[in-house]
């Protein structure tokens, strides 16, 4: 990946040098809060657009270009963000104002903007459901995302020697004085990580099946992650290994056996803190990396195949906040990180409904639909990380641990939602507030997540009523058909790993936390640009940075 641009901070809008920057991006909510600021250069820009202001009432209210030769390159950007304190107003009006005038400013040729918000923000006593503490880092990487060029295009351009970041550069200016100089710093610092960390994430994300088969996968999480203080790569290719260990993976990725190019493989990733002794917690992390979803035998109709080169999404999340966690050392968490990638394909030695495949818990899953493949390839690897928490366990690890896994699951967190991510938690889990961790998380990176509830029809859903089988995978229905479609597969995940044996009934010393992170909804922007597909998000990186990582 190329390098970001350089980020530079300043605390008044007086220490922006005029050869720093081409162009000066100013965020507000009211046109008077940008006519309310004070410096040399910035008065003579406020008197160039009177007489725009004099002729039109609505001047200011949407993103405008204004030449003013007292600013950097001779161009003013206004980009209004409206209020920031109403019912329903939260952090992303600013990351949206940001990128929309970043955005302008490279139309217009500009490669060095700088960015001003123009007023304070309100207080947490002023708002309800929203959270302005992180607006720096969302400021920050709005911008970063405004720059970014996609590895399809980096990879396309190389031939034409064309800039392979849209941005060189880029100041953001803090006027109110409610940032100290370090806090900036430590701004700057986190959102450079994320950003590596999203990158990584939506590089992976936007690559087609082709070429980003489950080996192309792993391929470019291994350089990414190479040379990471505290992070170690393994991966498992070997059929026979994956068959023995994650048998419900193996069965699932079956019809890709005939094609070795499309043969699934799963990637572990550690990290480690450089201290040890401030290790708060050890959190173990699973991601759902299938390359292509065409529904298997139980093929998607009509449209529904299209975007499934998407559905690799959580493994891709999961990668960047691991790549982040490194970067930026962080000293309170231990990761230990499974991605199971594979083709969900379709072929004579496919998977079928009908067949009971016995799970590494020796839990016996009758299959009714094989498009319902994201719980099987994840399941499997959550045993593993019950299995690694209880064995620490034993040997006296008293660390609090816990188990997330990340995925573009179901149509119905969309329909329930739309383009937001939900969590489903266990008990252990709901208790302990893991749950509502990536809530508040979210809330602060503009991120938001919706915090969904078991209840005991999800469990009595996939509960078998034969001495046939222990579990059913899924009804025969898509989830968008199917009443709390995205909260029963979580029942589905604890039962066939065996993390039933660790609810609050089972007492606090075996309990163990387990969240499912949903990001079918917030993975994508939502926006499809004529018959294109949306922008990937890059989500949950940002959020799950804000919820492990120490303050």
């Amino acid at each position: 990946m190329p390098g970001l641009p350089q980020i530079r901070v300043h605390a008044n809008l007086s220490d922006l040098s005029p050869d720093s920057h081409d162009a000066l991006v100013v965020v507000y909510s009211e046109f008077a809060d940008f006519c309310s600021l004070h410096s040399a250069g910035i008065s003579r820009a406020i008197e160039a657009v009177q007489p725009f202001a004099k002729v039109d009432k609505e001047f200011g209210k949407s993103v405008v270009l204004v030449p003013a030769a007292a600013v950097g390159g001779g161009r003013l950007i206004l980009s209004p963000m409206g209020s920031l304190a109403d019912d329903t107003d939260d952090v992303r009006k600013i990351g949206d104002a940001v990128k929309a005038g970043v955005l302008r400013a490279t139309e217009a040729g500009a490669r060095r903007p700088a960015i001003c918000v123009a007023q304070g923000l309100p207080s947490a006593d002023e708002v309800a459901d929203a959270d302005y503490s992180r607006w720096v880092e969302v400021a920050l990487l709005a911008a970063l995302d405004a720059s970014y060029v996609t590895l399809v295009v980096r990879e396309h351009r190389q031939s034409t020697g064309a800039a392979l970041e849209k941005l060189e550069s880029i100041d953001l200016v803090v006027v109110d004085g409610s940032v100290s100089a370090g806090e900036l710093d430590r701004a700057v610092q986190r959102a450079s990580a994320i950003e590596t960390g999203r990158r990584l994430a939506v590089d992976m994300g936007y690559g087609d099946a082709q070429r980003m088969t489950p080996y192309n996968c792993a391929a470019t999480i291994q350089d990414a992650v190479k040379g990471v203080a505290g992070v170690t790569y393994e991966e498992i290719k070997d059929l026979d290994v994956i068959k023995r260990e994650y048998p419900l993976l193996y069965n699932s990725a079956r019809a890709s056996f005939s094609e070795p190019s499309t043969w699934p493989c799963v990637v572990k990733l550690e990290y480690r803190s450089p201290a040890p002794a401030e290790v708060k917690e050890h959190l173990y992390l699973v991601g759902k990396g299938v390359t292509y979803d065409t529904g298997g035998i139980t093929i998607k109709i009509g449209a529904a195949m299209r975007g499934m080169s998407r559905d690799k999404l959580g493994a891709c999340g999961v990668a960047g906040f691991v790549l982040a966690t490194g970067l930026i050392q962080e000293r309170s968490v231990d990761l230990s990180c499974i991605l199971a990638f594979e083709r969900n394909s379709i072929g004579p030695n496919a998977l079928l409904p009908d067949e009971v495949v016995v799970s590494r818990a020796g839990v016996r899953v009758l299959i009714n639909d094989t498009d319902a493949e994201g719980r099987l390839v994840m399941t499997d690897p959550v045993a593993e990380c019950r299995e690694r928490i209880v064995a620490a366990r034993a040997q006296g690890d008293s660390k609090p641990a816990a188990i997330y896994t990340a995925a573009t699951l179901t149509g119905h967190v969309i329909r329930a939602y739309g383009w937001y991510g939900a969590t489903v938690a266990n008990g252990p889990a709901r208790k302990g507030g893991f749950d509502r961790r990536l809530a508040v998380s979210g809330l602060a990176y503009g991120d938001p997540f919706e915090n969904s509830i078991m209840r005991r029809e999800d469990y009595s859903l996939v509960a078998s009523k034969t001495d046939r089988e222990d579990v059913y995978q899924s009804n025969a229905h898509p989830s968008t058909q199917t009443d709390r479609g995205h909260q029963y597969p979580a029942a589905f995940i604890i039962r066939a790993s065996g993390l039933d044996k660790h609810s609050l009934g089972a007492g606090l010393e075996a309990a163990i936390p387990f969240v499912h992170v949903d990001i079918a909804g917030s993975a994508e922007d939502g926006v499809e640009p004529g018959l294109g597909l949306c922008a990937i998000t890059g989500s949950p990186v940002a959020t799950f940075a804000g919820a492990f990582w120490s303050k």
